[in-house]
């Protein structure tokens, strides 16, 4: 992923503006894109400022601001499928796909199965002679 140009050349781009050069010469000279020089510009007009946005960073959970609610779900009921656990949450107006619940039970560290240990079916390879 590429990164945001430096500060430095976001300045000389808004001072080759501020001198009358076009966008096309800006970017030429610069050795940057047409369309970097014109979200510069824009940017500088729009805020006052060239700072680059955020880059990168951690995005929280969906389902964090009710990790109580899930973790109490899965303790309650240790063999819950997604699909109950998103229709239980779904009942407490709280929209989520399952693959969002899947990731963040694996955030929690919360393992859960389908079938208890016990009634596991076994394998489908050969089985051993006795």
């Amino acid at each position: 992923m590429a990164k945001p140009l430096s500060e430095d050349l976001r300045e000389r781009a808004i001072e080759a503006a501020r001198d009358g050069a076009t966008i096309l010469e800006t970017a030429d000279e610069l050795s940057i894109s047409v369309s970097s020089v014109v979200r510069i510009r824009r940017l500088h007009r729009e805020t006052g400022t060239i700072r680059p946005a955020k880059f990168g960073g951690y995005k929280q959970h969906v389902l964090a601001p009710h990790e109580e609610r899930v973790r109490r779900l899965v303790t309650e009921q240790p063999d819950i499928t997604l699909g109950e656990l998103k229709g239980t949450l779904a009942k407490a107006r709280i929209e989520v796909g399952k693959s969002s619940i899947s990731r963040f039970l694996h955030h929690l560290g919360l393992v859960f199965k389908k079938k208890p240990a016990g009634r596991r079916a076994g394998s489908t390879g050969r089985r051993s002679r006795t």
